[in-house]
């Protein structure tokens, strides 16, 4: 919107008290083209200084969705398409398990569902990136990918933290063996 549009809703909100002050003011400062697009939460009885202050910054609302770690893709994919901030379809193309990075991502108010499934894979690769050449050496896995598959096995395996590496030292050794993880979590990933 053009900062005559957004003055003119913040006077019918009764945010300001006029608008062609907000309009006078901002163009006397020279930052009438200084405001930023976003969601803003603007308090009754703010100064015209205050409202045109928040605008320009853009200290704009941000919302988050946490994506849990352990979780599978198809279960990701729920909690992005019932997540009511964010907006348009699921993409047609799904991604492969594996590829979104579980987080909690922050976004504003219109990001698209496809964005936000675009910047999780982002994130995934990027740290697949970073931390595969710093990896223990001798590993019975030479992929990034079967990393992953890995750490989500033992995540499955357990949701506690300090037992994470000891199950992975025993299902690395027995992959080195050659033998069976012989976990259930490995049902999950089939």
């Amino acid at each position: 919107e053009s900062l005559a549009a957004v003055a003119a809703r913040l006077e019918a909100d009764g945010i300001i008290m006029d608008a062609r002050i907000m309009r006078l003011k901002s163009r006397l400062d020279g930052t009438e083209l200084d405001i930023k697009t976003g969601e803003y939460i603007i308090e009754k009885g703010a100064t015209v200084q205050q409202v045109l202050s928040i605008l320009i910054e853009g200290r704009s609302v941000l919302h988050k969705i946490t994506l849990p770690e352990g979780r599978t893709t198809a279960q990701l994919l729920r909690i992005i398409e019932k997540d009511k901030m964010l907006t348009g379809d699921m993409p047609e193309v799904l991604p492969e398990e594996g590829t979104l990075l579980p987080d909690t991502y922050m976004f504003h108010r219109g990001m698209t569902r496809a964005e936000l499934i675009e910047k999780m894979q982002k994130a995934q690769a990027d740290l697949l990136a970073e931390v595969w050449p710093t990896r223990q050496e001798g590993l019975p896995i030479t992929t990034p990918y079967e990393a992953v598959i890995l750490a989500s096995v033992v995540e499955k395996e357990t949701g506690r933290a300090d037992e994470r590496e000891e199950i992975a030292a025993l299902f690395t050794t027995r992959l080195k063996r050659g033998m069976r993880l012989q976990s259930d979590p490995t049902i999950i990933y089939g």
